[in-house]
């Protein structure tokens, strides 16, 4: 089953917004690389961030195993997240998250080193990845800044104000 084109931008935007180098999908509406395009030029990141289509989920996952990565798959079936080493893997220099649709292939649990619950119960993917890569950030995340940006939020009690620049 293939994922909602909107859960699957969401996925994308968070992983941009929160230190994420690099998306690969399987299957991806051309819509869903623009809009991420349209951000990074405006919001920036439009260097740093990319989205890379793979056909083959599985040789992407042994591949990188293979070059010395680490592969963690987002499941409510795995160990909770509290009950995971996430001092572990942040001393890993690659690491691959993957996240599944409605039907994850049963080799992907035996491929992952790690399958990891954020909780053992239904919930949504892209909730799931922002805690995870909070977890692995411990915060610092939020201390990025994208240099190129074009607009940038002034962050205030109440109201909205966004500058532009150039």
């Amino acid at each position: 089953m293939v994922r909602d084109d909107r859960i699957t931008t969401h996925v994308a935007l968070v992983s941009r917004a929160l230190g994420c180098e690099e998306v690969f999908m399987t299957e991806v509406d051309t819509s869903i690389t623009q809009t991420v395009a349209e951000v990074n030029k405006r919001w920036g990141g439009g260097s740093g961030f990319k989205i890379e289509i793979v056909r083959e989920w599985k040789n992407l996952v042994e591949n990188w195993k293979k070059g010395g990565g680490k592969v963690v798959h987002l499941t409510m079936y795995g160990i909770e997240i509290n009950d995971t080493k996430i001092s572990h893997l942040r001393q890993e220099n690659r690491i691959l998250v993957v996240i599944g649709a409605a039907k994850v292939p049963r080799q992907m649990y035996d491929l992952a080193d790690y399958n990891i619950a954020i909780r053992n119960q239904p919930h949504s993917e892209v909730a799931a990845l922002a805690i995870f890569l909070d977890r692995i950030f411990k915060g610092k995340q939020f201390e990025k800044h994208f240099n190129d940006a074009k607009l940038k939020i002034i962050p205030m009690t109440r109201g909205k104000k966004v500058v532009g620049f150039g």
